[in-house]
């Protein structure tokens, strides 16, 4: 249930800033850095339970409440993604480097695959044979930089909010 709490608190948070102001930002078009996704690969990582996927429904709910695009192309995208890594959040392998980069990759691809066949499907003019790989390639370097950088303070809040029982 804290985990519940803890996204309805700081998912809108980040989905608003993501949608404001980090367009605003000076990048100049080189890459996009998607905190929401970020956030959610690394819960799913730190927290891999079912109730972590619910993170990926409320920031892809408040994602697609903030953007242009069809409601719900964000809510599937980043559940898809956020499957990946709540799969493959083992907690054995969790805290090894390399899981936490071919997460990143996976799911940052996967969500802008999954992002950009619903633009097309739902009908929206998606050009394939021009879409700026360079800036594709930078955004997954961006996030997963940020996903390694974030990764070791969402598991201590993991650690602090799970209930510890005993099984006999």
């Amino acid at each position: 249930m804290r985990n519940i709490i803890l996204g309805l608190l700081v998912i809108p948070l980040l989905a608003i800033f993501q949608s404001t102001l980090l367009p605003y930002l000076n990048f100049h078009g080189k890459f996009n850095l998607d905190l929401v996704l970020v956030l959610v690969l690394s819960w799913n990582l730190a927290y891999p339970d079912s109730e972590s996927l619910l993170w990926a429904l409320l920031g892809g709910l408040m994602l697609d409440a903030l953007s242009g695009a069809h409601m719900g192309i964000n809510i599937i995208s980043l559940t898809v993604a956020s499957l990946i890594a709540n799969l493959a959040g083992a907690r054995v392998w969790s805290t090894h480097i390399i899981l936490r980069i071919s997460v990143g990759i996976a799911g940052t691809t996967i969500y802008y695959l999954v992002y950009f066949l619903l633009l097309t499907i739902t009908g929206w003019r998606t050009d394939w044979a021009n879409l700026p790989i360079e800036n594709f390639v930078r955004s997954i370097i961006i996030n997963v930089f940020v996903m390694i950088l974030i990764l070791p303070s969402v598991r201590w809040l993991a650690v602090k909010i799970t209930q510890r029982t005993i099984d006999i």
